[in-house]
């Protein structure tokens, strides 16, 4: 028996992929123009400072399908049922979320290469994908290392802190001759990043955040990271259809001023397992010295784990 498949084609289909082109282009050239940035005393570009990607908040990480299969409909519609059985109150939250910014920049997604905003992954990070909903509740799980690295208070995973959420979008710029640091508000994560032409980690040494070398090409600081664990494969929170690569993940940023309040951040991510091809993730960062990063504490004592660990197994 023949099975039928269903397609459904969205409206937003050539103006989508047309915005996402121009956005990528005039991003593109307004990051490489004349913009002759403030500098260091030592005279490398100065982006020191407390940084934001509230601008982008709201904006989707991938742009939607333009036909869905009858797998994706199934998809959305398990996913959105388990949602409402295990969250029926959801979008009730006036503690959390960041205030709105004055700032708003508008794209169709994060993603802006391939031209379509999506990304391309393989079906094995589809299925980490489709595993993640049941346990991110503690469904079907049997151990707390089912559970991804955020919900275990560990990191919220690299480069998915990039992508802005509802609260804790900041990172504090700092640098020296030799190195540029990094402090991240979400799980209050800090990457000291060489500059001096070092040689990377011996490939036995495996990181959550893998191992980072930074170079300035002109006045874009380019930071190439390797060396990622596999136990960072399917267990990062989702940004889009993407779950975290594993220890074959390559990613080259790249931090461009393009003037005196603006960062033109660009993450390129290669992963053989976990895409089909490069991709790239495009988010403007905002300078906001008037924000305030306070301590992030995760949950106290990790009882929302071992909560999360009783509820799982108290059928057992």
């Amino acid at each position: 028996m023949r099975s039928s498949t269903r397609f459904v084609v969205s409206a937003y289909g050539v103006a989508a992929l047309a915005a996402a082109v121009a956005l990528a282009a005039g991003v593109g050239a307004q990051a490489q123009g004349a913009f002759d940035p403030p500098r260091t005393s030592w005279g490398d570009p100065d982006l020191q400072g407390i940084w934001t990607s509230n601008a982008v908040m709201g904006v989707p990480a991938e742009q939607p399908k333009e036909v869905l299969t009858a797998e994706d409909i199934a998809r959305q519609e398990r996913n959105e049922a388990l949602r409402n059985q295990q969250e029926p109150d959801r979008d009730v939250n006036i503690v959390w979320d960041e205030p709105e910014t004055e700032r708003k920049i508008q794209q169709p997604s994060l993603v802006i290469d391939p031209p379509n905003g999506r990304i391309p992954i393989t079906p094995e990070m589809q299925q980490a994908v489709d595993d993640w909903g049941p346990t991110h509740y503690g469904i079907g799980i049997n151990s707390w290392t089912d559970l991804d690295l955020w919900d275990r208070c560990i990191t919220k995973g690299f480069p998915t802190v990039m992508a802005p959420m509802g609260y804790n979008n900041a990172y504090e710029i700092m640098q020296t001759p030799d190195y540029v640091l990094i402090r991240y508000e979400i799980i209050h994560d800090l990457r000291i990043i060489p500059l001096d032409g070092r040689a990377p980690l011996h490939d036995n040494i495996r990181q959550y955040w893998g191992d980072s070398r930074a170079r300035w090409e002109g006045n874009t600081l380019v930071v190439e990271v390797t060396n990622f664990s596999d136990k960072t494969f399917g267990t990062q929170q989702p940004l889009g259809s993407y779950r975290g690569g594993g220890r074959d993940m390559h990613v080259v940023e790249r931090f461009t001023l393009t003037d005196e309040n603006t960062i033109d951040y660009r993450a390129t991510l290669e992963d053989p397992r976990a895409f089909t091809a490069p991709w790239t993730l495009g988010i403007p960062l905002i300078r906001d010295e008037s924000y305030v990063i306070y301590e992030y504490a995760c949950h106290e004592g990790n009882y929302g784990l071992e909560h999360i660990l009783s509820a799982a197994f108290k059928d057992r």
